[in-house]
Protein backbone atom coordinates (compact mmCIF):
# COMPACT_ATOMS: atom_id res chain seq x y z
CA UNK A 1 0.00 0.00 0.00
CA UNK A 2 3.08 2.27 0.79
CA UNK A 3 4.41 2.12 -2.56
CA UNK A 4 1.25 3.17 -3.94
CA UNK A 5 -0.30 5.98 -1.79
CA UNK A 6 3.02 7.67 -2.73
CA UNK A 7 2.58 7.45 -5.91
CA UNK A 8 -1.06 9.15 -6.08
CA UNK A 9 0.38 11.70 -3.73
CA UNK A 10 2.98 12.47 -6.46
CA UNK A 11 1.02 12.03 -9.51
CA UNK A 12 -2.77 12.55 -8.72
CA UNK A 13 -2.11 15.00 -5.46
CA UNK A 14 0.16 16.71 -6.86
CA UNK A 15 2.27 16.68 -3.71
CA UNK A 16 5.57 16.73 -2.61
CA UNK A 17 7.54 15.52 0.75
CA UNK A 18 8.46 18.96 1.99
CA UNK A 19 4.56 20.56 2.10
CA UNK A 20 2.45 21.12 4.70
CA UNK A 21 -0.61 18.95 5.15
CA UNK A 22 -3.46 19.46 7.10
CA UNK A 23 -5.72 16.39 7.77
CA UNK A 24 -9.18 15.61 8.69
CA UNK A 25 -8.90 13.27 11.08
CA UNK A 26 -11.92 11.93 12.97
CA UNK A 27 -10.34 8.93 14.64
CA UNK A 28 -12.20 6.33 12.37
CA UNK A 29 -10.22 3.82 10.12
CA UNK A 30 -9.61 5.63 7.30
CA UNK A 31 -8.59 8.94 8.75
CA UNK A 32 -6.28 7.12 11.29
CA UNK A 33 -4.63 5.05 8.22
CA UNK A 34 -4.33 8.13 6.17
CA UNK A 35 -2.73 10.39 8.65
CA UNK A 36 -0.41 7.62 9.92
CA UNK A 37 1.15 6.63 5.84
CA UNK A 38 1.39 10.30 5.11
CA UNK A 39 3.83 10.07 8.33
CA UNK A 40 5.52 7.10 7.55
CA UNK A 41 6.61 8.24 3.98
CA UNK A 42 7.95 10.67 5.15
CA UNK A 43 5.12 13.66 4.87
CA UNK A 44 4.71 16.71 7.23
CA UNK A 45 0.69 16.35 8.48
CA UNK A 46 -1.23 17.93 11.26
CA UNK A 47 -3.73 16.17 12.03
CA UNK A 48 -6.86 18.41 12.85
CA UNK A 49 -10.52 17.54 14.13
CA UNK A 50 -13.57 18.95 14.66
CA UNK A 51 -15.84 17.51 17.86
CA UNK A 52 -19.40 18.01 16.55
CA UNK A 53 -20.77 16.97 19.94
CA UNK A 54 -23.15 14.40 18.17
CA UNK A 55 -22.59 11.17 20.33
CA UNK A 56 -21.72 10.95 23.42
CA UNK A 57 -18.55 9.68 23.19
CA UNK A 58 -16.93 12.72 20.92
CA UNK A 59 -15.12 14.03 23.29
CA UNK A 60 -13.23 10.99 24.29
CA UNK A 61 -12.28 10.76 20.12
CA UNK A 62 -11.35 13.88 20.49
CA UNK A 63 -8.90 12.21 23.11
CA UNK A 64 -8.02 9.41 20.98
CA UNK A 65 -7.45 11.66 17.95
CA UNK A 66 -5.08 13.84 19.97
CA UNK A 67 -2.99 10.95 21.61
CA UNK A 68 -2.25 9.42 18.41
CA UNK A 69 -0.99 11.86 17.00
CA UNK A 70 1.62 12.66 19.93
CA UNK A 71 2.21 8.86 19.82
CA UNK A 72 3.62 8.58 16.25
CA UNK A 73 4.86 12.58 16.55
CA UNK A 74 2.26 14.69 14.49
CA UNK A 75 0.38 17.73 15.71
CA UNK A 76 -2.44 18.04 16.49
CA UNK A 77 -5.40 20.58 16.22
CA UNK A 78 -8.88 20.45 17.29
CA UNK A 79 -11.97 22.34 18.22
CA UNK A 80 -15.77 21.77 19.26
CA UNK A 81 -19.00 22.85 17.39
CA UNK A 82 -22.73 22.05 18.18
CA UNK A 83 -23.67 20.71 15.25
CA UNK A 84 -27.21 20.29 16.01
CA UNK A 85 -27.35 24.28 16.91
CA UNK A 86 -25.80 24.89 13.51
CA UNK A 87 -28.35 22.88 11.26
CA UNK A 88 -31.53 24.65 13.45
CA UNK A 89 -30.29 27.88 13.33
CA UNK A 90 -29.87 27.64 9.07
CA UNK A 91 -32.72 24.86 8.61
CA UNK A 92 -30.73 22.20 7.36
CA UNK A 93 -30.01 18.76 7.85
CA UNK A 94 -27.53 17.41 10.19
CA UNK A 95 -25.75 15.87 7.72
CA UNK A 96 -25.50 18.61 5.18
CA UNK A 97 -24.10 20.50 8.70
CA UNK A 98 -22.01 18.90 10.24
CA UNK A 99 -20.14 18.36 6.43
CA UNK A 100 -20.16 22.44 6.06
CA UNK A 101 -18.73 23.09 9.68
CA UNK A 102 -16.21 20.18 9.24
CA UNK A 103 -14.68 21.49 5.71
CA UNK A 104 -15.09 25.08 7.17
CA UNK A 105 -13.03 24.64 9.62
CA UNK A 106 -10.21 22.48 7.69
CA UNK A 107 -9.79 25.58 5.23
CA UNK A 108 -9.34 27.45 7.92
CA UNK A 109 -6.59 25.73 10.08
CA UNK A 110 -4.83 25.19 6.13
CA UNK A 111 -4.36 29.10 6.17
CA UNK A 112 -3.47 29.52 9.50
CA UNK A 113 -1.41 26.48 9.45
CA UNK A 114 -0.29 27.89 5.57
CA UNK A 115 -0.73 23.88 4.28
CA UNK A 116 -0.33 23.46 0.66
CA UNK A 117 -3.27 20.82 0.87
CA UNK A 118 -6.27 19.74 3.10
CA UNK A 119 -6.48 16.26 3.01
CA UNK A 120 -9.54 13.85 3.44
CA UNK A 121 -9.95 9.77 3.92
CA UNK A 122 -12.64 8.91 1.35
CA UNK A 123 -11.98 5.67 -0.35
CA UNK A 124 -12.89 3.82 -3.06
CA UNK A 125 -16.38 2.33 -1.06
CA UNK A 126 -16.69 6.24 -0.28
CA UNK A 127 -16.20 6.77 -3.95
CA UNK A 128 -18.88 3.84 -4.72
CA UNK A 129 -21.81 4.99 -2.86
CA UNK A 130 -21.23 8.68 -3.62
CA UNK A 131 -21.41 7.33 -7.59
CA UNK A 132 -24.62 5.74 -6.87
CA UNK A 133 -26.75 8.35 -4.50
CA UNK A 134 -25.66 10.95 -7.47
CA UNK A 135 -26.97 7.82 -9.46
CA UNK A 136 -30.23 7.50 -7.96
CA UNK A 137 -30.57 11.53 -8.01
CA UNK A 138 -30.52 11.76 -11.67
CA UNK A 139 -26.78 13.38 -11.97
CA UNK A 140 -25.25 13.93 -15.52
CA UNK A 141 -21.47 13.29 -15.69
CA UNK A 142 -20.95 15.76 -13.09
CA UNK A 143 -22.23 13.27 -10.61
CA UNK A 144 -21.46 10.11 -12.14
CA UNK A 145 -17.67 10.62 -12.03
CA UNK A 146 -17.62 10.79 -8.53
CA UNK A 147 -15.07 12.36 -6.19
CA UNK A 148 -11.39 13.91 -7.55
CA UNK A 149 -8.25 13.27 -6.45
CA UNK A 150 -7.39 16.78 -6.29
CA UNK A 151 -10.36 19.68 -6.21
CA UNK A 152 -9.15 23.32 -6.83
CA UNK A 153 -10.42 25.63 -6.97
CA UNK A 154 -13.12 23.78 -4.35
CA UNK A 155 -16.13 25.62 -2.68
CA UNK A 156 -13.95 26.33 0.29
CA UNK A 157 -10.67 27.88 -1.13
CA UNK A 158 -9.47 29.06 -4.73
CA UNK A 159 -6.06 28.48 -3.40
CA UNK A 160 -5.95 25.60 -0.94
CA UNK A 161 -6.71 22.31 -2.83
CA UNK A 162 -8.77 19.77 -1.16
CA UNK A 163 -7.52 16.09 -1.15
CA UNK A 164 -8.51 12.69 -1.45
CA UNK A 165 -5.51 10.01 -1.57
CA UNK A 166 -7.37 7.08 -0.88
CA UNK A 167 -10.49 7.41 -3.40
CA UNK A 168 -9.06 3.94 -5.16
CA UNK A 169 -8.41 1.81 -1.74
CA UNK A 170 -10.64 -0.23 -0.47
CA UNK A 171 -11.86 -0.26 2.96
CA UNK A 172 -11.05 -3.84 3.67
CA UNK A 173 -7.30 -3.08 2.57
CA UNK A 174 -7.06 -0.25 5.48
CA UNK A 175 -8.69 -2.41 7.96
CA UNK A 176 -5.57 -4.76 6.94
CA UNK A 177 -2.86 -2.38 7.22
CA UNK A 178 -4.42 -0.72 10.40
CA UNK A 179 -3.64 -4.37 12.35
CA UNK A 180 -0.60 -4.98 11.00
CA UNK A 181 0.40 -1.99 12.35
CA UNK A 182 -1.57 -2.69 15.39
CA UNK A 183 -3.36 0.76 15.36
CA UNK A 184 -7.05 0.71 17.06
CA UNK A 185 -9.60 3.19 15.19
CA UNK A 186 -12.53 4.78 16.79
CA UNK A 187 -15.95 2.81 16.19
CA UNK A 188 -18.69 5.23 14.68
CA UNK A 189 -21.90 3.41 15.75
CA UNK A 190 -23.87 6.33 13.58
CA UNK A 191 -22.29 4.42 10.67
CA UNK A 192 -24.51 1.87 11.20
CA UNK A 193 -27.56 4.05 11.62
CA UNK A 194 -29.82 3.64 7.93
CA UNK A 195 -32.05 7.09 8.37
CA UNK A 196 -28.73 8.37 6.94
CA UNK A 197 -29.00 7.68 3.38
CA UNK A 198 -25.63 6.94 2.18
CA UNK A 199 -25.98 4.15 5.05
CA UNK A 200 -29.32 2.41 3.71
CA UNK A 201 -27.00 2.28 -0.21
CA UNK A 202 -24.30 0.89 2.23
CA UNK A 203 -25.84 -1.66 4.18
CA UNK A 204 -29.02 -2.54 2.34
CA UNK A 205 -28.53 -1.11 -1.50
CA UNK A 206 -25.58 -2.70 -2.28
CA UNK A 207 -25.32 -5.81 -0.86
CA UNK A 208 -28.58 -6.39 -3.08
CA UNK A 209 -26.61 -5.15 -5.87
CA UNK A 210 -24.17 -7.38 -5.54
CA UNK A 211 -26.55 -10.31 -5.19
CA UNK A 212 -26.95 -9.73 -9.30
CA UNK A 213 -23.32 -9.16 -10.17
CA UNK A 214 -20.67 -9.68 -7.31
CA UNK A 215 -18.24 -6.44 -9.01
CA UNK A 216 -20.78 -3.98 -8.77
CA UNK A 217 -18.84 -2.23 -6.31
CA UNK A 218 -15.60 -2.68 -9.09
CA UNK A 219 -17.51 -1.65 -11.65
CA UNK A 220 -19.04 1.29 -10.31
CA UNK A 221 -15.29 2.84 -9.09
CA UNK A 222 -14.30 1.91 -12.90
CA UNK A 223 -16.92 3.48 -14.21
CA UNK A 224 -16.58 6.73 -12.00
CA UNK A 225 -12.68 6.63 -13.56
CA UNK A 226 -13.61 6.29 -17.08
CA UNK A 227 -16.51 9.17 -16.77
CA UNK A 228 -14.30 11.12 -15.06
CA UNK A 229 -11.88 11.42 -18.29
CA UNK A 230 -14.88 11.90 -20.25
CA UNK A 231 -15.79 14.94 -17.64
CA UNK A 232 -12.53 16.37 -18.21
CA UNK A 233 -12.57 16.25 -22.33
CA UNK A 234 -16.17 17.83 -22.13
CA UNK A 235 -15.01 20.65 -19.26
CA UNK A 236 -12.32 21.34 -21.54
CA UNK A 237 -14.99 22.17 -24.73
CA UNK A 238 -17.12 24.54 -21.95
CA UNK A 239 -14.02 26.58 -21.22
CA UNK A 240 -13.69 26.89 -24.84
CA UNK A 241 -17.44 27.89 -24.89
CA UNK A 242 -17.02 30.45 -22.03
CA UNK A 243 -14.00 32.01 -22.99
CA UNK A 244 -15.71 32.43 -26.60
CA UNK A 245 -19.02 33.59 -25.77
CA UNK A 246 -18.33 35.45 -22.08
CA UNK A 247 -19.06 39.35 -22.69
CA UNK A 248 -18.83 40.46 -19.45
CA UNK A 249 -18.17 39.21 -15.43
CA UNK A 250 -18.34 41.04 -12.09
CA UNK A 251 -18.96 40.18 -8.79
CA UNK A 252 -23.38 39.35 -9.05
CA UNK A 253 -23.34 39.25 -12.91
CA UNK A 254 -21.92 37.72 -15.88
CA UNK A 255 -23.59 38.85 -19.47
CA UNK A 256 -23.17 36.24 -23.18
CA UNK A 257 -23.47 36.28 -26.67
CA UNK A 258 -26.96 34.43 -26.36
CA UNK A 259 -26.77 33.07 -30.56
CA UNK A 260 -23.61 31.80 -29.71
CA UNK A 261 -24.47 29.76 -26.76
CA UNK A 262 -27.63 28.72 -29.00
CA UNK A 263 -25.29 27.17 -31.73
CA UNK A 264 -23.57 25.31 -28.90
CA UNK A 265 -24.35 21.70 -28.60
CA UNK A 266 -27.47 20.93 -25.92
CA UNK A 267 -25.37 18.90 -23.54
CA UNK A 268 -22.54 22.30 -23.55
CA UNK A 269 -25.28 24.79 -23.12
CA UNK A 270 -26.26 22.55 -19.88
CA UNK A 271 -22.67 22.63 -18.47
CA UNK A 272 -22.39 26.71 -19.87
CA UNK A 273 -25.34 27.35 -16.89
CA UNK A 274 -24.36 24.61 -14.38
CA UNK A 275 -21.13 26.51 -14.60
CA UNK A 276 -22.79 30.02 -14.22
CA UNK A 277 -24.86 28.89 -11.37
CA UNK A 278 -21.61 27.51 -9.96
CA UNK A 279 -20.35 31.46 -10.35
CA UNK A 280 -23.29 32.73 -8.04
CA UNK A 281 -23.23 29.98 -5.46
CA UNK A 282 -19.58 28.69 -4.77
CA UNK A 283 -19.78 24.75 -3.73
CA UNK A 284 -23.16 24.28 -5.62
CA UNK A 285 -23.81 20.42 -5.11
CA UNK A 286 -26.95 19.97 -6.88
CA UNK A 287 -28.84 21.84 -9.42
CA UNK A 288 -32.33 21.32 -9.98
CA UNK A 289 -32.61 19.35 -13.83
CA UNK A 290 -35.69 21.97 -14.46
CA UNK A 291 -34.13 24.77 -13.52
CA UNK A 292 -31.62 24.42 -16.55
CA UNK A 293 -34.05 23.26 -18.31
CA UNK A 294 -36.29 26.34 -17.92
CA UNK A 295 -33.30 28.83 -18.61
CA UNK A 296 -32.48 27.05 -21.74
CA UNK A 297 -36.15 27.21 -23.09
CA UNK A 298 -36.10 31.03 -21.79
CA UNK A 299 -33.20 31.53 -23.81
CA UNK A 300 -34.14 29.85 -27.18
CA UNK A 301 -37.78 31.86 -27.42
CA UNK A 302 -37.81 34.12 -30.29
CA UNK A 303 -38.76 37.42 -28.12
CA UNK A 304 -35.66 39.32 -28.01
CA UNK A 305 -36.22 40.82 -24.35
CA UNK A 306 -37.42 39.80 -21.28
CA UNK A 307 -36.38 37.43 -17.79
CA UNK A 308 -37.39 34.91 -15.89
CA UNK A 309 -36.12 33.68 -11.90
CA UNK A 310 -34.10 30.64 -11.94
CA UNK A 311 -33.19 29.81 -8.43
CA UNK A 312 -31.86 31.40 -5.01
CA UNK A 313 -32.64 34.67 -6.55
CA UNK A 314 -30.55 34.34 -9.50
CA UNK A 315 -32.18 35.65 -13.34
CA UNK A 316 -31.54 35.47 -16.53
CA UNK A 317 -32.22 38.33 -18.40
CA UNK A 318 -32.64 38.46 -22.56
CA UNK A 319 -31.69 42.21 -24.33
CA UNK A 320 -31.02 41.68 -28.16
CA UNK A 321 -27.94 39.28 -28.61
CA UNK A 322 -27.08 39.29 -25.16
CA UNK A 323 -27.95 37.30 -22.41
CA UNK A 324 -27.64 38.23 -18.40
CA UNK A 325 -27.35 36.11 -15.37
CA UNK A 326 -27.95 38.40 -12.29
CA UNK A 327 -28.26 38.33 -8.60
CA UNK A 328 -29.74 41.99 -8.52
CA UNK A 329 -30.52 44.19 -11.67
CA UNK A 330 -29.44 47.04 -9.96
CA UNK A 331 -26.06 44.89 -10.39
CA UNK A 332 -25.86 45.35 -14.54
CA UNK A 333 -23.59 47.47 -16.30
CA UNK A 334 -25.19 50.15 -18.75
CA UNK A 335 -21.38 51.14 -19.96
CA UNK A 336 -23.11 49.51 -23.35
CA UNK A 337 -25.43 51.87 -23.43
CA UNK A 338 -25.67 56.06 -23.56
CA UNK A 339 -27.14 57.57 -20.46
CA UNK A 340 -26.66 60.68 -18.26
CA UNK A 341 -27.46 61.18 -15.03
CA UNK A 342 -31.11 61.66 -13.61
CA UNK A 343 -30.82 65.30 -12.34
CA UNK A 344 -28.83 66.61 -15.42
CA UNK A 345 -30.16 69.22 -18.16
CA UNK A 346 -27.32 69.54 -20.24
CA UNK A 347 -27.17 72.66 -22.28
CA UNK A 348 -26.29 71.65 -25.70
CA UNK A 349 -24.05 74.19 -27.54
CA UNK A 350 -23.44 74.20 -31.55
CA UNK A 351 -20.77 73.14 -32.11
CA UNK A 352 -19.45 71.46 -28.96
CA UNK A 353 -18.64 67.92 -27.42
CA UNK A 354 -20.65 66.69 -24.90
CA UNK A 355 -19.24 63.99 -22.19
CA UNK A 356 -22.03 61.36 -21.32
CA UNK A 357 -21.21 58.72 -18.73
CA UNK A 358 -18.91 55.71 -19.19
CA UNK A 359 -17.12 56.59 -22.24
CA UNK A 360 -20.05 58.23 -24.52
CA UNK A 361 -20.16 61.85 -25.92
CA UNK A 362 -22.23 63.57 -27.94
CA UNK A 363 -21.16 65.41 -30.72
CA UNK A 364 -23.18 68.56 -31.95
CA UNK A 365 -22.14 70.75 -35.32
CA UNK A 366 -23.39 72.93 -37.21
CA UNK A 367 -23.91 71.16 -41.28
CA UNK A 368 -22.02 73.71 -43.90
CA UNK A 369 -23.53 72.51 -46.80
CA UNK A 370 -27.60 71.99 -46.68
CA UNK A 371 -27.54 70.04 -50.22
CA UNK A 372 -25.19 67.46 -48.60
CA UNK A 373 -26.72 67.46 -45.03
CA UNK A 374 -30.25 66.69 -46.87
CA UNK A 375 -28.65 63.56 -48.90
CA UNK A 376 -26.80 62.35 -45.98
CA UNK A 377 -30.03 62.64 -44.07
CA UNK A 378 -31.67 60.47 -46.42
CA UNK A 379 -29.11 57.87 -46.62
CA UNK A 380 -28.50 57.46 -43.22
CA UNK A 381 -28.93 53.53 -41.52
CA UNK A 382 -27.16 54.66 -38.00
CA UNK A 383 -29.65 55.25 -35.11
CA UNK A 384 -26.95 57.24 -33.49
CA UNK A 385 -26.61 60.39 -35.92
CA UNK A 386 -29.30 62.39 -36.75
CA UNK A 387 -29.62 65.81 -38.99
CA UNK A 388 -32.30 68.43 -37.15
CA UNK A 389 -33.36 71.63 -38.87
CA UNK A 390 -33.35 74.12 -35.53
CA UNK A 391 -34.63 76.97 -37.82
CA UNK A 392 -37.89 75.59 -37.18
CA UNK A 393 -37.89 75.61 -33.12
CA UNK A 394 -36.77 77.86 -30.43
CA UNK A 395 -33.18 77.52 -28.89
CA UNK A 396 -31.40 76.35 -26.18
CA UNK A 397 -31.48 73.02 -26.67
CA UNK A 398 -30.85 70.91 -24.39
CA UNK A 399 -30.04 66.91 -23.19
CA UNK A 400 -32.03 65.04 -20.46
CA UNK A 401 -33.47 62.10 -19.71
CA UNK A 402 -37.01 61.39 -19.57
CA UNK A 403 -39.62 62.59 -17.55
CA UNK A 404 -43.26 61.73 -16.25
CA UNK A 405 -45.78 62.97 -19.14
CA UNK A 406 -42.84 63.27 -22.25
CA UNK A 407 -44.02 62.89 -25.11
CA UNK A 408 -42.54 63.13 -28.85
CA UNK A 409 -44.27 63.55 -32.63
CA UNK A 410 -42.24 61.10 -34.58
CA UNK A 411 -41.76 61.47 -38.54
CA UNK A 412 -44.04 59.27 -40.45
CA UNK A 413 -47.36 60.05 -38.08
CA UNK A 414 -49.10 62.71 -39.49
CA UNK A 415 -48.20 64.91 -36.47
CA UNK A 416 -49.78 62.35 -33.60
CA UNK A 417 -48.08 62.25 -30.42
CA UNK A 418 -46.76 58.91 -28.84
CA UNK A 419 -45.73 59.00 -25.24
CA UNK A 420 -41.83 58.27 -24.64
CA UNK A 421 -42.01 55.49 -22.10
CA UNK A 422 -44.43 53.68 -24.86
CA UNK A 423 -41.82 54.31 -27.19
CA UNK A 424 -39.26 53.24 -26.13
CA UNK A 425 -40.80 50.14 -25.13
CA UNK A 426 -41.60 49.95 -28.87
CA UNK A 427 -38.06 50.53 -29.71
CA UNK A 428 -36.67 47.92 -27.21
CA UNK A 429 -34.70 49.89 -25.23
CA UNK A 430 -32.94 47.86 -22.51
CA UNK A 431 -35.80 48.59 -19.64
CA UNK A 432 -33.15 48.85 -17.41
CA UNK A 433 -31.40 52.12 -19.28
CA UNK A 434 -34.52 54.03 -20.54
CA UNK A 435 -34.65 56.11 -17.33
CA UNK A 436 -30.95 57.49 -17.63
CA UNK A 437 -31.35 57.10 -21.90
CA UNK A 438 -30.36 60.77 -22.99
CA UNK A 439 -32.68 63.15 -25.51
CA UNK A 440 -31.99 66.54 -27.08
CA UNK A 441 -34.91 68.72 -26.39
CA UNK A 442 -36.28 72.02 -26.94
CA UNK A 443 -38.21 72.78 -23.59
CA UNK A 444 -40.95 70.66 -23.40
CA UNK A 445 -40.23 69.32 -27.04
CA UNK A 446 -38.36 66.15 -27.45
CA UNK A 447 -36.73 66.32 -30.51
CA UNK A 448 -34.50 63.18 -30.87
CA UNK A 449 -34.10 59.67 -28.97
CA UNK A 450 -30.60 58.92 -29.63
CA UNK A 451 -31.24 55.04 -31.44
CA UNK A 452 -35.00 55.77 -31.90
CA UNK A 453 -36.93 58.29 -33.76
CA UNK A 454 -36.62 61.98 -34.10
CA UNK A 455 -39.65 64.67 -34.54
CA UNK A 456 -41.12 65.60 -37.33
CA UNK A 457 -40.94 69.05 -35.77
CA UNK A 458 -37.07 69.08 -37.01
CA UNK A 459 -37.17 67.58 -39.71
CA UNK A 460 -34.93 68.13 -42.28
CA UNK A 461 -36.27 68.87 -46.05
CA UNK A 462 -35.20 71.05 -49.14
CA UNK A 463 -36.74 74.28 -47.57
CA UNK A 464 -34.49 73.61 -44.25
CA UNK A 465 -32.34 76.40 -43.61
CA UNK A 466 -29.96 75.99 -40.31
CA UNK A 467 -29.45 72.26 -40.46
CA UNK A 468 -27.19 70.73 -37.39
CA UNK A 469 -25.36 67.21 -36.89
CA UNK A 470 -25.46 64.99 -33.73
CA UNK A 471 -23.04 62.21 -33.54
CA UNK A 472 -23.92 59.60 -30.33
CA UNK A 473 -20.76 57.38 -30.00
CA UNK A 474 -18.69 55.35 -26.94
CA UNK A 475 -15.30 55.70 -27.03
CA UNK A 476 -13.78 52.68 -25.49
CA UNK A 477 -10.84 54.11 -24.43
CA UNK A 478 -11.72 56.13 -22.43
Amino acid sequence: MLDTIANILQQECKLHLTDKLLVGVSGGPDSLCLLHLLHKLGHNPIAAHLNHHLRPEADQEAEIVKQFAAEIGVESVCTDIDVRMVASQNSISIEEAARTVRYRYLFEQAELKAAAGVLVAHTADDQVETILMHLLRGSGLSGLRGMDFRMLPNPWSDYIPLIRPLLSTWREDILEYLAINGIVPVSDQSNLDTTYFRNRLRHDLLPILESYNPRVRKNLLRAGLILRDDYLVLQQLVDEAWEGNLVWHAPGTLAFHRQGILELPLSLQRYMFRKALAYFIPGLRDVDYECIERGLKFLAEAKSDGQVDLMSGIRIIREDDLFWLASSLEDLPLMDYPSINKCENIPLIIPSIITLNDGWQLDALEAPDLDQALQDNLKNQDSYQVWLDIGKIELPLTVRCRVAGDRIQPVGMDGHSIKISDLMINLKLPKRARKTWPMVCSGDHILWIPGGRVSQLVQVNADSRSVIHLMLSRNLSA
